[in-house]
Formats: structure tokens, C-alpha cells, sequence
């Protein structure tokens, strides 16, 4: 199924709920590895002991503004819109928001991993990982997507879909097809895991 192909079909409201974040970057994740086995044990001994809420980092808040768009607030780093289309779908590993802000492109991805996670974790509710990519724009980077820099941040814009679309193959293709990203794709990142509410 390609991506064009998902906003076909008028789907069911698709929510991926509120969820209280914990910062595995630095400690657990270094960019290059997740160190699960130690990552397992931490939470777990969290939830065993009813600690986990001291845990918590940053909170995203979702809010259903279309039946197919959603709007997610994301601690300090703010606003993203998302297409509820690929939340929860089986061929779509993740759910991607993206911000320009202040020459910053950042990219907000939640993973469709919560059957993996239930795997792993004793968790009434539904967890998933959770990540921020910051790339740092230069002036080329920047004026490739300025165009989109306000229309991406107005979810609810009829052409917001249209527009989402064409910004994801502009980084996709575009951006990160430049020999200066093949070897620096990004500049830093944050790693999360999100506990639903």
C-alpha cells in the first residue's frame, strides 16, 4: 500500500490517547543501540514498585480535530498534526509529525509498537516509543522547506493532507537524499517511551 493510497478510504476515528513520557536517550539509547535488557528491568522495577509517575518527563496531549487529523501537543517542543490514518495501520510502522521552527525541521515519530511492548511489559495500558529528530537547517535545507514551514502547522486545512503528503516527500526525497544528509542525516534527537493514560 502506498502512502497515497491510505487517504483513499474515509477511516474510523483512530486515536493514539495521551501518554506520559519517560527519556531513555543518553541513558538507554545512545542513536546506534537500545540497551532493552537494562531499559526492561528499569521499567519494570518502576511499575512493580509503583514509581513509574516519577519517571515521567514530558507528556503528549492528543486531541481528534477531524476525522482525519489529530492534534498533538508535545511538552516544550509544542504542536504537531498528524494524519489519523496511520495510526494503528499494519503496514505503517510509525505515525510522523513534522515542525520547521527557527530554521529547525523537527520530526516527531510514534511507533505502532504497542503489541511488542505488551510483550514486554506488565502495563494495563497501551505503551509505544516515541521519538524527536532535530535537524539543524542550513540556508539551501531551509529555503527547500519553507513553503510548507506555516501550512504544515495548519491541521485544520482542507489541503493540510495535501500539503503533509508533499512535505514528507520533500524530506524524504528531497532532504535527506542530499549527500550532506547521507552522512549527517540528523543533528540530535530525543528517545521517549509513552505510557497511555
Amino acid at each position: 500500500m502506498g502512502l497515497f493510497d491510505l487517504f483513499k478510504s474515509k477511516p474510523a476515528v483512530k486515536e493514539i490517547g495521551n501518554l506520559n513520557c519517560v527519556n531513555i536517550g543518553g541513558k538507554f539509547d545512545t542513536g546506534h543501540k537500545v540497551d532493552n535488557k537494562a531499559l526492561f528491568k528499569f521499567l519494570k522495577d518502576h511499575i512493580k514498585k509503583n514509581t513509574l509517575k516519577k519517571e515521567f518527563s514530558s507528556k503528549i496531549k492528543e486531541k481528534i480535530i477531524s476525522d482525519t487529523v489529530n492534534e498533538l501537543k508535545v511538552g516544550s517542543a509544542g504542536i504537531f498534526f498528524v494524519p489519523s490514518n496511520f495510526i494503528n495501520h499494519k503496514d505503517y510502522e510509525k505515525i510522523m509529525g513534522f515542525k520547521i521552527v527557527d530554521k529547525t525541521l523537527i520530526i516527531l515519530n510514534i511507533q505502532n509498537d504497542q503489541d511488542w511492548w505488551s510483550k514486554k511489559l506488565n502495563y494495563d495500558e497501551e505503551v509505544r516509543s516515541v521519538s524527536m529528530q532535530i535537524v539543524e537547517l542550513d540556508d539551501s535545507e531551509y529555503n527547500l522547506l519553507k513553503p510548507f514551514e506555516k501550512k504544515i502547522t495548519q491541521g485544520k486545512n482542507k489541503k493540510f493532507i495535501d500539503n503533509y503528503i508533499e512535505l514528507y516527500q520533500v524530506i524524504f526525497d528531497g532532504l535527506f537524499k542530499t549527500d550532506k544528509r547521507k552522512k549527517y542525516p540528523i543533528n540530535s534527537f530525543v528517545s521517549l517511551v509513552g505510557f497511555k493514560e
